[in-house]
């Protein structure tokens, strides 16, 4: 299949324009180029990964002059595929000729009239699955969950959906075990690994959380959720420059989350770096008029300063508001 094919397939089964997925097609493939010369790895959610091997240098001969030739290391573009993909091929892959008879027609048959509808319909119960979960129903999303892992069992995202369900409920050695199980369905499925990480922290396992966060980063270095949970991270074990560097990436990424604010300020003022301590506190009351904990940050910053009135005003108003 050709590209022109493929863009008419995909339009013709999404019902949008040739032309919209053409562009998208086209803008995947320079991105995915772009990276290639950048050396980066990229990520297809589920599928696969681009990266860049090394192909070490070596002789050769040329076959019309009998010439050796020294060919230096080159670089050249490789797709690893996920344990998903490798899946839906082999599922869909055509029957040989040497296997015949009832069974053979069977096989055929089934790939053929794979209804559309199955992944429709998967979709549909994610999102129903999801419905739940938000709405903290989480035994009935658990339930829904598992029956989309009864159609796919590799469903790495209902795998790691599910672990997180565990999670939810305190049951840590079942969440562990599933977001296993969905990593090794899909190694790159950056969510799972930031929530097995969010496990680890809790479980008091810092180094294992640290590699798995800094697994994402490696794949995408401006994830939020793992800058944040990285730099809280850090705080914990009290490597606070680290965590400055790791939240303020964080911020860049979404300027208006108080939380990162927060963890910001109690860095700084690990170091004694007091005013860019207040600049974040104050950010965050911006966001959170009513945030306990910076009220009474800022008190024990001007305490410490000896700025006793704006203590006395930062530690009175901390406490009219965890009276309430």
């Amino acid at each position: 299949m050709n590209r022109d094919s493929l863009v008419k397939e995909v339009a013709s089964d999404l019902q949008v324009s040739r032309h919209k997925v053409r562009v998208v097609l086209n803008g995947l493939l320079s991105e995915v180029t772009e990276a290639m010369h950048r050396d980066e790895r990229v990520n297809l959610h589920r599928f696969g990964a681009f990266n860049v091997k090394v192909r070490k240098a070596r002789t050769a001969r040329d076959l019309n002059t009998n010439v050796e030739l020294r060919l230096n290391d080159r670089r050249i573009p490789h797709f690893m595929p996920f344990d998903t993909l490798k899946d839906i091929v082999a599922q869909q892959s055509p029957v040989s000729a040497e296997q015949t008879g009832p069974v053979a027609a069977d096989t055929v048959q089934q790939v053929e009239e794979t209804p559309r509808e199955r992944s429709d319909d998967i979709s549909a119960m994610m999102t129903r699955a999801e419905v739940l979960a938000n709405k903290g129903k989480i035994e009935q999303a658990i339930q829904q969950y598992r029956r989309i892992l009864e159609r796919q069992p590799r469903h790495a995202t209902a795998t790691g959906s599910l672990g997180r369900m565990f999670f939810r409920l305190g049951a840590q050695e079942t969440a562990l075990q599933h977001y296993n199980r969905a990593l090794g369905n899909d190694p790159g499925h950056l969510e799972t690994l930031v929530d097995r990480a969010e496990l680890f922290v809790e479980m008091g396992q810092y180094e294992d959380a640290r590699t798995d966060l800094l697994r994402v980063l490696e794949y995408d270095p401006y994830s939020y959720r793992a800058c944040y949970l990285l730099g809280v991270l850090y705080i914990t074990i009290g490597t606070y420059d680290d965590a400055i560097r790791v939240l303020s990436r964080a911020l860049d990424v979404d300027r208006t989350k108080s939380e990162v604010h927060l963890q910001l300020g109690k860095a700084y003022c690990h170091v004694e770096k007091h005013t860019e301590a207040i600049e974040h506190f104050e950010a965050l009351l911006r966001h959170d008029p009513r945030n306990g904990q910076a009220y009474r940050y800022l008190g024990t910053i001007y305490d410490k300063s000896k700025q006793a009135d704006k203590a006395l005003e930062m530690y009175r108003k901390s406490n009219e508001i965890g009276l309430v």
